[in-house]
């Protein structure tokens, strides 16, 4: 998933943990791990609210994917990217319909 980052939002360490679905406790371990390079972001041990340029980088980092509600919008839905994977999973439905595989697709 391509993620498009808000560059306004500031997200906590715990949403990112439950994001990566980790405990609280192991994230803080990995980040502890970064600390040299989140230093240059001006995140501290005791940041709560991550910036949004060190947010980008730790999902990067760790593979972490955002949820919609939480990227930039407008560069969500302008992206050709999302376009191309819609398409891909409509073509993907229709073709399990046809086959008469008519399973439920999450």
């Amino acid at each position: 998933m391509v993620n498009y980052y808000d560059k306004k939002r500031f997200i906590s360490k715990s949403t990112l943990a439950r994001l990566a679905d980790v405990s609280p406790r192991t994230f803080s371990r990995y980040l502890a791990t970064r600390r040299e390079i989140l230093k240059i972001f001006g995140v501290t041990p005791k940041t709560q609210k991550l910036p949004p340029y060190a947010v980008r980088y730790i999902c990067e980092d760790y593979c972490i994917d955002l949820p919609p509600e939480l990227q930039d919008q407008q560069a969500l839905n302008a992206s050709p990217i999302r376009d191309i994977i819609l398409k891909s999973w409509e073509e993907e439905v229709r073709w399990k319909m046809e086959e008469g595989r008519g399973e439920k697709i999450e």
